[in-house]
Formats: C-alpha cells, sequence, structure tokens
C-alpha cells in the first residue's frame, strides 16, 4: 500500500485530503507543519509526501532541501501543493528536487488524488 505523507497546515483541508486518499486506498499520514514531516521522514518510510509551502516552522522549500541532503529515502516522491504559484516559486521547487508542482486551487480533492497518481507514475 502507498504510503502518503500530507503536510498542510489547514485543518479543513487536510482532513479533506485524508478522506479522498484513504477512500483510494492509500496509507495516510499528516503534518501540520515542515519540522513535522522532517520527523515522520525520519521515523518511518514515506513514499509521497504531498507538500503545502506555506507551513509553520519550517516552510516547504526548507522541507525539500532538507528532504533531498538529508540521510533520507532519495526514492520520495515529493509533490507540492500550493497556492503559490509563481513561475519563480515553481522553478525553485522543481530546483530543489521536487518531482512535480500542483497549483492547490486548480484541482478538487478528488482531482488531487488523480494528479498524484499521474505524477508518481502510479
Amino acid at each position: 500500500m502507498t504510503k502518503i505523507l500530507i503536510a498542510e497546515d489547514d485543518l479543513m483541508i487536510s482532513e479533506i485530503y485524508q478522506r479522498k486518499f484513504l477512500e483510494k486506498g492509500y496509507e495516510v499520514l499528516t503534518a501540520f507543519s515542515g519540522d513535522q514531516v522532517v520527523e515522520i521522514v525520519k521515523k518511518q518510510a514515506v513514499d509521497i509526501v504531498l507538500l503545502d509551502l506555506l507551513i509553520p516552522k519550517m516552510d516547504g522549500f526548507s522541507v525539500i532541501e532538507n528532504l533531498r541532503k538529508g540521510n533520507h529515502d532519495q526514492n520520495i516522491k515529493i509533490i507540492v501543493s500550493s497556492n503559490l504559484s509563481q513561475k519563480e516559486d515553481r522553478d525553485k521547487v522543481m530546483a530543489l528536487g521536487a518531482n512535480g508542482f500542483i497549483t492547490k486551487s486548480q484541482y478538487t480533492p478528488s482531482e488531487m488524488v488523480e494528479e498524484i497518481k499521474r505524477l508518481t507514475g502510479e
């Protein structure tokens, strides 16, 4: 079973995404801050991180950098889900090692699941 870590500080959005990914057969973990993402990934195997850029304690850019440069599984797929959709933001996350970028406001939760599948080749 694919394990996804949803890093989202908006509780309502996090719960909606959790429900949709669980319905599609994913194992779901959640984090509400960047430092939680790093701690969870240190402690257990995660296949995908669905990462908001604007999260407390460590922003998404720093999380990507930490996961890609640290002693973490380099096969983790990092998909950024944010409304910061300027070209510079997209370019920066991709340069840091993200596997994809989704503009959150352009997808329903169900469409988000399908886009994650597409971006991760599932």
